[in-house]
């Protein structure tokens, strides 16, 4: 059965992207092969979902290469308190006909993540 292993995101600077990256999500930076090219992996819960690719580059991608990718299931309020905490920008939304709610947090070099939540 097929699954999600990880994310690969490309950014200019890996700094800013790991910190967003870490107040949001949790995530702390671990072990990574020693591949030919720099990078970072970034683990949570001790899997390595997120690859961090520095690349040069002057504008961020053009919409719809990368969207935004989920993160299930929050508890709402902890969510907000500690997203508010960040300074990044965050907005409400729902799954229409379910009991999801979500928060699209917004960060550096126009990434977008989404934090799932149950109403």
């Amino acid at each position: 059965m097929p699954r999600l292993d990880h994310v690969t995101i490309r950014t200019r600077d890996p700094g800013p992207m790991m910190a967003f990256l870490e107040k949001v999500l949790g995530v702390k930076e671990g072990f990574r092969p020693p591949f030919p090219f720099p990078g970072h992996w970034l683990y949570l819960d001790g899997h390595s979902c997120i690859h961090l690719l520095p690349v040069d580059r002057k504008d961020d991608p053009p919409v719809g290469i990368y969207d935004h990718v989920a993160f299930a299931f929050y508890d709402r309020d902890i969510a907000v308190r500690d997203i508010e905490a960040t300074g990044y920008r965050f907005e409400h939304d729902a799954i229409p006909g379910t009991d999801i709610g979500q928060i699209f947090v917004y960060g550096p070099e126009s990434v977008k993540i989404e934090l799932q939540y149950r109403r």
